[in-house]
């Protein structure tokens, strides 16, 4: 499967560089490409590297992995290339480095951290993953055996879309767990249950039930 990563730094990078030695063609992007060159290189001969707008076009699957401030302005640059295109959303907001956006999103109850993101790409179908996961834990717990893996929660309002990222997230050797819809999504936000608390599978199943 063709991935386009936007943001290639610690989730998109080691994300990205998981898929590409599992088999998937990858491309890298930032604002600044040229600087991806020692990444993709080290991710083997299915990476490359390209512009957000030219990963965005390339990828059958989009990961969004930027500041949560970015999004708008990343939409503005991307959102009609991905219109159809399953985008798996990894972005968190945290008040000290996002402002003022990051700050009315967490207070306010009504929306989900990712609605704000479906929100800003109409069209797309978006799933939540790979946010709760500290990077050296996405990087360290990859690829490992079944029985020993660590469990990657997961939600979003298409189903199919959702199997297309339970298998990627298989396919590098973790086990995802459908949480529910974004709207049920809450427990995998900052700070949340399930916010970087690397557990197997199972105990996430039955931190859901409580």
């Amino acid at each position: 499967m063709k991935i386009g990563i936007i943001g290639s730094g610690n989730i998109g990078g080691n994300f990205g560089t998981h898929l590409a030695r599992a088999g998937h063609q990858v491309m890298f992007s930032s604002r600044n490409p040229g600087q991806l060159t020692s990444l993709a290189d080290q991710a083997g001969e299915n990476a490359q590297t390209g512009s957000i707008e030219e990963a965005a076009s390339f990828g059958e699957v989009v990961v969004l992995s930027v500041p949560f401030k970015a999004i708008e302005d990343i939409a503005k640059a991307i959102g009609d290339k991905v219109k159809g295109k399953v985008i798996i959303d990894t972005c968190n907001p945290y008040p000290g480095r996002d402002g003022a956006v990051a700050t009315n999103v967490m207070n306010d109850d009504a929306m989900r951290q990712s609605a704000y993101t479906v929100t800003h790409f109409p069209g797309a179908k978006v799933v939540k993953a790979l946010n709760t996961i500290y990077y050296v834990h996405l990087k360290e717990h990859a690829f490992r055996s079944e029985g020993n893996r660590t469990g990657l929660p997961i939600a979003g309002d298409d189903e199919e879309a959702k199997k297309t990222v339970s298998q990627l997230l298989q396919d590098i050797g973790f086990d995802p767990v459908d949480v529910g819809t974004i709207a049920d999504s809450k427990v995998m936000e900052v700070d949340q249950a399930l916010y970087n608390k690397p557990m197997p599978a199972q105990a996430i199943k039955e931190k859901l039930k409580k």
